[in-house]
């Protein structure tokens, strides 16, 4: 029963600024011991801050939190530390798949023990089982999926057994299976009497929560992000210089696979995979967490080296023919859960081997959006006038031209993929890839994006892999489908 005179964590006219911007304001709220507390909000309304502020990890403005004991939290953020954990100094996007690194990678159960030492195996075991993934106590940290990672992150969490668990956006990129799991994992905790804090969307508010905070964006902050595709924008987009920036090349096959196979550690993360896609053709890849579609798509981005040993061919010529992973990115666009991660460690995709580092708070977002044009990451290249006009259309197109000259660093998780959007779209792919592109974004900006994708589809020969485990995120522009399960195919054909 939860006691609600006598909260353990109270907010009394809390506030938050940064660089003079109100992020909070006259919050008060209380929270009991054992209490449930779901945090929801647009982007940018303060969500993650509060998170933080409640662990502690930043200090209100204005304003008192107080802890009526002395209490033990763990926050559980949305991204995990692998690579840091990795001791990868260097981080670009592909290295997660190269041999030559395997050797510094922990697996599960050697990062456990390292970020909660003292735990022996049978609990490391159990509490693998608890969440359905006992079969990745062996498995690299690099290789998982990403709904693998969230859970081992979880693991970590319920090992350290706090008094209150702070979660910020835990369902986010788990299927509707692997939620479940969850919100019956945590469930459990909660009977236990442990106090959760979780930030989450409106639509995926837990039935165990006792207490709902909706935050609001404040006046200073509220930037208009559409929920539809309004003439306006419509008329603009016809005029864009981006939409015939380049001569669309023609092509046979944009991807085409025959028995592909990819082993890791002796296991096949994926078998017997044949796909082959048509110039134009739109398709949506569905299947559970760590059913291989992250593998799968690695292979298409030219990341994983395991291509050269396969019998792949991407834009009509076959995978080790001499052409050079920058050849192949030229073509792609490209959005993934994390790859807002490899801007703020201060080397990138491009120029990895670089001595020169740049600090990555001085990454503005016209500048992550002007990369996108020479797949890199961070400042190697002098953009043209024409690329940075570009860049600030397509910003004003998802309406964030008014955080052109923000700090990357600085904008909120669901501005940051927002940013990464447009990176993807600025030069105008023959082939977009987008993995998940609508995690972190409300519901309104989802809209906004699917309405601004659908548009693009419909004027361009562009072609699409979308990846999402929810329905409503789904484009109408889809043709095609593909799920994946346990690494193989069990459905393919025209998407209706």
């Amino acid at each position: 029963m939860v006691n609600y005179q006598n909260p353990i964590v109270t907010l009394v006219d809390l506030a938050y600024k940064v660089n003079y911007k109100t992020i909070l304001q006259d919050l008060n709220v209380a929270i009991a011991k054992g209490e449930s507390v779901t945090i929801t909000g647009p982007s940018g309304s303060g969500k993650t801050t509060l998170l933080n502020i409640i662990g502690q990890k930043l200090k209100p403005t204005t304003g008192q939190i107080i802890f009526a004991e002395e209490i033990t939290s763990k926050l559980v953020p949305q991204q995990d530390d692998f690579l840091s954990a990795s001791g990868l100094r260097v981080s670009y996007y592909s290295q997660r798949y190269e041999k030559p690194n395997e050797d510094l990678v922990p697996n599960v159960h050697e990062y456990l023990l390292k970020k909660v030492p003292g735990t022996g195996q049978e609990a490391i075991k159990k509490v693998l089982k608890e969440l359905e993934i006992e079969y990745l106590f062996e498995r690299k940290i690099l290789s998982l999926s990403n709904g693998e990672r969230k859970r081992v992150q979880l693991a970590e969490a319920l090992l350290q057994k706090p008094d209150l668990l702070l979660f910020d956006q835990p369902f986010v990129g788990l299927d509707v299976h692997a939620r479940e799991t969850l919100f019956r994992i945590l469930d459990k905790q909660k009977q236990a009497g442990i106090t959760m804090v979780l930030v989450s969307e409106s639509g995926l508010i837990p039935p165990f929560a006792d207490q709902h905070i909706e935050l609001e964006l404040q006046d200073e902050n509220k930037h208009t992000f559409h929920s539809g595709f309004d003439a306006s924008k419509n008329e603009e987009l016809n005029a864009f210089p981006e939409l015939s920036i380049k001569e669309q090349q023609v092509y046979d096959s944009i991807v085409k696979m025959r028995n592909v196979k990819v082993m890791y550690g002796g296991e096949a993360v994926l078998s017997e995979i044949n796909w082959e896609i048509k110039p134009g053709e739109k398709w949506l890849l569905q299947g559970h967490n760590g059913a291989g579609k992250t593998t799968l798509l690695s292979l298409i981005s030219a990341d994983n080296p395991q291509g050269y040993s396969n019998e792949l061919v991407l834009f009509d010529r076959k995978r080790g023919s001499g052409e050079s992973i920058w050849d192949i990115k030229a073509k792609i666009g490209f959005v993934s859960p994390e790859l807002h991660l490899y801007f703020i460690r201060r080397r990138g995709l491009y120029n990895a081997a670089a001595s020169t580092e740049v600090s990555s708070s001085s990454m503005k977002c016209l500048d992550v959006v002007l990369s996108g044009f020479k797949d890199e990451v961070g400042f190697t290249t002098t953009s043209s006038h024409m690329e940075k006009e570009t860049a600030r259309k397509w910003l004003h197109l998802l309406n964030m031209e008014h955080l052109a000259t923000a700090p990357f660093l600085h904008v909120s998780l669901g501005e940051q993929r927002i940013i990464l959007l447009a990176r993807a779209l600025v030069k105008s792919p023959d082939l977009l890839i987008l993995d998940e592109p609508c995690q972190g974004l409300d519901s309104s900006q989802v809209k906004r994006f699917t309405s601004v994708l659908n548009e693009v589809c419909a004027r361009n020969h562009t072609t699409l892999i979308y990846v999402t485990h929810r329905k409503e995120e789904v484009p109408l522009c889809i043709t095609h489908f593909l799920e994946l399960k346990k690494g193989r195919i069990i459905g393919s054909g025209v998407f209706s």
